[in-house]
């Protein structure tokens, strides 16, 4: 099975980033060619069975140099489908302290902001302006969480019935 360097650079380049089009525009002299054709050629070029072949063993190298398993996968996207807002915080308006909070907690976290804004608490007569702290926590997606491991564990295949035994009735609507 012998590639082009052209078919090979693809082929890394398509492991490296996951796009066909960018892959392919990084192989090839795309210079006058639209997206369209673009992605005509990098379509067909994936389905061409000896760099379908050669993106699979690169694929399997990666695997094989990395620690990453599906069994890790499921339990970070587990991590985030069952998280919480109410698991950072000590009451609904106090929130723990970060460094209190448990790795699963954490990962769980897609960002964090803060804001400090200038309050005035006294009166017109004895002003007191103070700083006020506002922590802006995101976590990340429950739902596209859930759908990615629906997906992984095959929760989503359809449904096959099998009619042919089964007695069915059928409403025509007339009586």
């Amino acid at each position: 099975m012998k590639l082009t360097i052209k078919q090979e650079n693809f082929c890394n380049y398509y492991v490296e980033c996951g796009n066909a089009s960018e892959a392919y525009r990084r192989a090839y002299s795309c210079g006058k060619m639209s997206d369209k054709t673009i992605w005509e050629a990098s379509s067909k070029l994936l389905k061409d069975n000896k760099v379908a072949t050669r993106v699979k063993e690169l694929q399997n190298e990666q695997k094989e140099q990395s620690d990453i398993t599906k069994d890790r996968i499921l339990t970070e996207l587990s991590n985030i489908a069952f998280s919480s807002i109410a698991h950072l915080h000590n009451t609904w308006i106090e929130r723990k302290d970060f460094e209190l909070l448990t790795e699963k907690q954490k990962s769980s976290i897609k960002s964090i902001s803060t804001k400090i804004l200038k309050k005035n608490v006294g009166t017109n007569e004895n002003p007191e302006i103070i700083d006020v702290e506002y922590v802006k926590i995101e976590l990340y997606d429950k739902i596209k969480a859930m759908e990615r491991i629906c997906k992984m564990l095959g929760y989503d295949e359809p449904t096959v019935l099998d009619l042919r035994n089964a007695l069915v009735q059928i409403d025509t609507g007339v009586d």
